[in-house]
């Protein structure tokens, strides 16, 4: 009898995030996922920031807070050095990088070294860390989010894997799943968040509409996640119906949000739509101005055009969102329509997909 085939070798695998949750957590997913199969794991971040120092306490292994700023910042020479003196010493088989500012120090400082290097963008417009770095250096592939991505890196090879979610958003969001296959229950849950900072555009915007509808309707209920900013000024808004209203800085349980919302009413970052999508939740999407080439509304059009969600400006006249509520509000079966159509876009195994391609990278000669 031939042998069995010895299982392949671990990989050295270093992983380079920073700057926001939308950055960190694809890696740390992905991270998670290779740690489980038994790969060697390093992290590099920038250091600067509140969810980088969150994402430093939980990690577990060799760890380099490399001080990268802005991109004009002098200081980013000596980031360079540290990544390149890291980088040396743990010896990755291949670097992953997921964008943003904090992702140029160690892509130059891998290349330098001829460690392969594979990007991963979240949005479905390229940043401009990424279109930069797969243009000017051999990266060897840019995993994407969005299909529609590719077109907008023409010079790159790209790897449509989906966005990574750790396996407790996973699990959480499976159970909500669950949950919103059973019929609706009587009354109407709204759902806002704006991520885990709060969004005060949107709670500026939201919140006087749907205390007004609460106040019509003692059936309708309101979770609403604010940020620690502005959580008394939007409490104060819904002082009327204080029973039917939830004002929190932060949401902890995000699936079990969602298993009891009916309506989600958000901004359009990558994560949010790819959650809002696997739990088949319809949605009200507002996108938020100043991100950088307007790529939330680009994220957005995804849940749009399948028929899940509505997408309205945060400059738009107050009164075309609530109209939009109240229709969706007054609506069940629309409501429902909106569920399915979230319910038959594709789901992707993102975190494996994305760890795949960087073991193939890692092995590749």
């Amino acid at each position: 009898m031939p042998s069995p085939t010895p299982p392949p070798a671990p990989k050295r695998v270093a992983l380079a995030c920073g700057g926001t949750g939308g950055h960190i957590h694809p890696a740390l997913a992905v991270a998670e996922r290779l740690r489980a199969q038994g790969h060697a794991l390093a992290l590099i971040l920038s250091g600067t920031r509140p969810a980088e120092r969150r994402a430093a306490e939980g990690w577990q292994g060799p760890l380099l807070r490399s001080g990268a700023r802005r991109v004009t910042d002098p200081r980013n020479l000596l980031a360079f050095l540290r990544c390149r003196a890291f980088l040396r010493r743990f010896r990755p088989d291949v670097l992953l990088a997921t964008g943003g500012y904090t992702s140029f120090a160690p892509v130059l400082a891998a290349r330098s070294l001829r460690i392969p290097v594979v990007l991963h963008e979240a949005n479905a417009l390229p940043g401009r860390a990424v279109r930069f770095l797969s243009r000017r250096l051999r990266v060897a592939a840019v995993a994407t989010t969005y299909d529609e991505t590719a077109a907008r890196l023409p010079w790159a090879r790209t790897v449509h894997t989906g966005l990574p979610l750790r396996q407790g958003v996973l699990d959480a969001l499976a159970k909500a799943r669950d949950a919103r296959r059973r019929p609706e229950g009587p009354g109407f849950h709204v759902l806002v968040t704006g991520g885990s900072q709060g969004a005060h555009g949107l709670n500026t915007l939201v919140a006087p509409i749907l205390a007004s509808l609460a106040v019509s309707d003692p059936n309708v209920r309101v979770t609403h996640q604010t940020g620690q900013a502005d959580l008394a000024d939007v409490r104060a808004v819904y002082a009327q119906t204080p029973a039917q209203v939830t004002v929190l800085p932060f949401i902890d349980d995000i699936g079990a949000a969602y298993a009891q919302a009916d309506l989600a009413i958000t901004r359009a970052g990558a994560a949010t739509c790819a959650e809002l999508a696997r739990v088949a939740l319809p949605a009200i999407l507002i996108p938020l101005p100043t991100a950088a080439d307007d790529h939330q509304r680009l994220n957005a059009q995804a849940l749009v055009q399948c028929g899940g969600a509505l997408c309205i400006d945060q400059a738009a006249p107050p009164a075309q969102l609530a109209e939009a509520i109240r229709q969706l509000y007054s609506d069940p079966l629309l409501r429902q329509i909106m569920r399915d159509a979230l319910a038959d876009l594709p789901r992707p195994n993102a975190t494996q997909a994305l760890a795949d391609l960087l073991l193939e990278v890692a092995a590749a000669p």
